[in-house]
């Protein structure tokens, strides 16, 4: 009877079973064993010119690089022998033969794979005595992007990106040996709106954010994993804040969604976010019309007052979880009313992120069964967190009475109470992507005004102030019951602790 069993191979003593395509480093990270790598991608082709990758192959004299090398049945392989290592460490030197020691300056130090792996395979010093080659620095690629050219350890990951991923070609290498740079093949500014990942692909400082640069060291910052909401597509991201501010946000690998990239308009669109006009207390107006800051409790109370006895719609933006958007048209029902959403729809959309439908949960309101605000109207509850879903217009129309709102400026003058509402970086929640994706939304405590109260509990408080017939269910509560509804039969719900709650079946 002939074997049946899947051809193997043997890495750092563990066998492995022999994925047909996968080289032998794709092999090792599935497996959880680390190879250094530089110019090696998993959303790129391979170049193979970077060569820390080396290992031992049993039986060849010479160090092969693991990025490119395909195992064979019975191959064994070492990662850490003798001779993978000192070839990892010839390797290091040539690569830091011409490097600047600028670590403390540079914006990529604490995520640098070069001072991770110069640490751990480094000498400690430089045999060469003779001056480095000094190449041209603070290069503009476009508005967005720096080039320092003294730090590019010529890995191509950028060059491979523009002709690969993009197709647009705006980045190719010039000139040879060690004067050889990465130029831009286009004047002016980049024709893709997916320039920025050039810098996450960066494996140094050599191109960095304009945006970001300067701004902090990374290990004064604090990250959260989260979601863009700068469309419907909720690229998977790591917000990173420090002190309140929010100051990047980066692609964070999801292959269902966004794989490892992420548009710059959603990069960038975080600006809203650090607003000096952020409500960052709850207000209630005054006889005479002036806002005066109070308690969360006064303000509940304050809403429940204006709200008693009152008629009317809730209009609320797109970009509002599933949670708040289910309390929302609870309170709807409570006032006799019918929640609506409101979203942008560009004409962007592109075959690789970008979608048209910017608010990043209409399809979450369409399984609730939220109709789209098609045009101004009136409401007695509004919620706007971007001005893009929820403009002026609409905003002004409704003559709304209570508010949640991010920014002060976004309040209507028909407004008595307005609540500060968390943006995208300050909320936990559930959003349902372009796709039928649902994916957590992460509150960052680095982000934001400080002692924000949930809008969930303070949906909760002001349900039971209007005396609607409403248990307080929490997040929690509010998750199990949507996982419950027949709406969202095949569409698994993250629950609030991050686990997922089983889909009911159809």
């Amino acid at each position: 009877m002939a074997d049946t069993a899947a051809p193997t191979f043997t890495i750092d003593g563990r066998i492995l079973p022999i994925r047909p395509g996968l080289t032998v480093i794709q092999h090792a990270h599935a497996a959880g064993i680390e190879i250094p790598h530089y110019c090696y991608h998993p959303g790129l082709s391979i170049a193979g010119n970077c060569r820390i990758c080396m290992v031992e192959v049993v039986g060849n004299p010479k160090p092969q690089i693991a990025c490119k090398l395909t195992p064979s049945p019975g191959m064994t392989v070492s990662t850490t022998s003798a001779l993978a290592t000192d070839a990892r460490r010839a390797t290091m030197e040539f690569l830091l033969v011409n490097h600047p020691l600028d670590c403390p300056i540079c914006d990529q130090a604490g995520e640098c794979h070069l001072q991770d792996y110069s640490y751990q395979l480094g000498a400690g010093k430089s045999r060469s005595t003779t001056e480095k080659t000094h190449l041209p620095k603070n290069v503009p690629f476009g508005a967005k992007v720096v080039y320092d050219a003294e730090r590019c350890i010529k890995c191509t990951r950028c060059v491979r990106f523009t002709d690969e991923v993009t197709g647009t070609h705006e980045l190719s290498m010039a000139a040879r040996g060690d004067h050889e740079i990465v130029v831009m093949t286009k004047q002016g500014e980049f024709t893709t709106p997916y320039a920025m990942n050039v810098i996450d692909l960066c494996p140094v400082g050599a191109l960095t954010s304009r945006d970001f640069r300067f701004q902090s060291r990374l290990w004064f910052m604090d990250f959260v994993p989260s979601l863009c909401t700068g469309c419907a597509r909720g690229c998977n991201v790591t917000i990173g804040g420090r002190r309140g501010r929010f100051l990047r946000m980066a692609p964070r690998e999801n292959l269902a969604v966004n794989r490892w990239w992420m548009c710059d308009p959603g990069r960038l669109g975080y600006g809203f976010v650090n607003s000096p006009t952020r409500l960052a207390a709850p207000r209630i107006r005054g006889a005479d019309g002036a806002w005066r800051e109070v308690t969360w409790e006064e303000a509940v109370t304050a809403a429940g007052r204006a709200l008693r006895g009152r008629r009317g719609d809730v209009l609320l933006d797109g970009g509002a979880s599933l949670e708040e958007m289910w309390l929302l048209s609870r309170l709807a029902d409570a006032l006799g009313g019918r929640a609506r959403f409101a979203g942008a729809v560009g004409r962007d959309g592109d075959d690789l992120l970008i979608v048209d439908e910017k608010a990043a949960n209409a399809r979450g309101a369409t399984l609730l069964g939220l109709p789209r605000a098609t045009g101004p109207g009136p409401a007695a509850v509004l919620l706007v967190e971007r001005d893009a879903n929820v403009p002026a217009a609409l905003r002004d129309a409704t003559g709304a009475v209570v508010v949640f709102a991010t920014d002060a400026a976004h309040v209507p003058p028909s407004a008595q109470v307005a609540f500060p509402f968390g943006s995208f970086a300050e909320r936990d929640g559930v959003l349902v992507n372009v796709d039928g994706i649902a994916q957590a939304l992460r509150r960052s405590p680095a982000v934001g005004p400080a002692d924000l109260m949930p809008a969930v509990d303070v949906l909760e408080e002001v349900l039971l102030e209007v005396g609607a017939d409403h248990e307080p269910l929490g997040r929690a509560g509010v998750l199990a019951r949507l996982a419950g509804d027949a709406a969202f039969a095949g569409t698994p719900l993250p629950a609030a602790d991050g686990t997922p709650v089983p889909a009911r079946s159809a």
